[in-house]
């Protein structure tokens, strides 16, 4: 009768043990594939550029944890003149990219399989800038002057601000290749320069010119801007990774509602990242990068949000300034907001 009695305790004993195993030394993965309990899904996110304010939120979202609570190791990638986050993405080097709209419409009209997935930017952050002494006021005072472009994909809004005003790029101007300084305008080489807001503008004012001695032309208000940063992905690895993609996007949104709210500590964390600039540099490019995210009007709770109009906007401009050979293609397939809008579903 013991024996029998002890022969069920050691059964009863090994169940709960291979129960026990069964629930906490793994979990499921969306891939179907098992985890250690705790483990976190890895992320790899490439960047356009260098480490900079540009960049703000995600690095803000990984500083604080956002990424961990959503269950995913982030390894943010630097980008760099060599480096196309297009490529990146597309060859697997990373699960996530940033790049411009128009960039990669470009990589989407070659029939890669890329889908953007999220908009950070809202306007346009290119300007054409200039000395007051230059008396370029309007775009048609470009008339007869030297216009510097760093070309590679940013002049197509330049080419637009042109004809709109009734210029030739050809024959009313001279179109100048431009360095990632800001000394050819300073030195007064070029006429009207290239000028992002959250980055050569403020190099501008570093350098000892004051907002009083320059004029600038927006693309916004111009009515020629071109989307600019956007999240995208592969469209056969967010067939895989929904769930994950969606995680990552409720992170980076969250990352980037603190940047934007407060761009003086998100300028501080990021410029903890790589001290390449200066930390009043990153400040400032943080508070203008605030202001393309969430600009004057724009609901923070909709950061992320893709306008079809503007979409819209820079592909038609994209097509006709030869950017694109042909018309983009305006679906599901290559532009597709519901995995933003699952993440900011409340």
């Amino acid at each position: 009768m013991k024996k029998r009695r002890l022969a069920g305790l050691l059964s009863a004993i090994m169940l709960i043990a291979v129960f026990a195993t069964g629930c906490n030394s793994t979990d499921s993965t969306a891939s179907g594939t098992s985890k250690a309990a705790g483990e976190l899904d890895k992320v790899t996110l490439q960047l356009k550029w260098l480490p900079q304010s540009q960049f703000m939120g995600y690095y803000v979202a990984k500083a604080k944890g956002y990424y961990k609570d959503e269950g995913i190791d982030i390894n943010i990638l630097p980008g760099g003149s060599d480096i196309i986050p297009e490529q990146q993405v597309y060859n697997g080097v990373a699960d996530i990219g940033v790049t411009w709209v128009s960039s990669l419409m470009k990589y989407q009209s070659q029939g890669w399989g890329l889908v953007e997935t999220g908009q950070i930017f809202q306007k346009s952050a290119m300007l054409l800038v200039s000395k007051t002494a230059t008396g370029i006021k309007t775009a048609a005072d470009l008339k007869g002057k030297k216009v510097g472009s760093w070309f590679g994909g940013n002049e197509y809004e330049i080419y637009a601000l042109l004809e709109k005003n009734g210029l030739n790029k050809d024959k009313d101007l001279k179109m100048v290749q431009q360095d990632y300084t800001m000394n050819q305008l300073i030195k007064g080489e070029i006429d009207a320069a290239s000028a992002m807001t959250y980055n050569e503008y403020g190099l501008l004012l570093e350098s000892g010119i004051k907002e009083s001695e320059l004029n600038v032309l927006n693309m916004n208000d111009a009515g020629v801007a071109m989307l600019e940063d956007c999240l995208f992905v592969n469209s056969d690895w967010i067939a895989k990774n929904e769930d994950l993609y969606v995680r990552f996007l409720r992170a980076s949104i969250k990352g980037w509602a603190d940047a934007s709210a407060d761009p003086e500590a998100a300028g501080k964390t990021v410029y903890d990242v790589d001290k390449s600039v200066s930390l009043d540099h990153q400040v400032y490019m943080a508070k203008e990068v605030a202001k393309l995210v969430v600009p004057e009007g724009f609901d923070a709770a909709k950061i992320g949000y893709m306008d079809s109009a503007a979409i819209k906007q820079t592909a038609d401009l994209a097509l006709k300034y030869g950017l694109l050979t042909k018309e983009a293609t305006i679906s599901d397939a290559t532009f597709n907001s519901k995995y933003w809008e699952t993440a900011t579903k409340k």
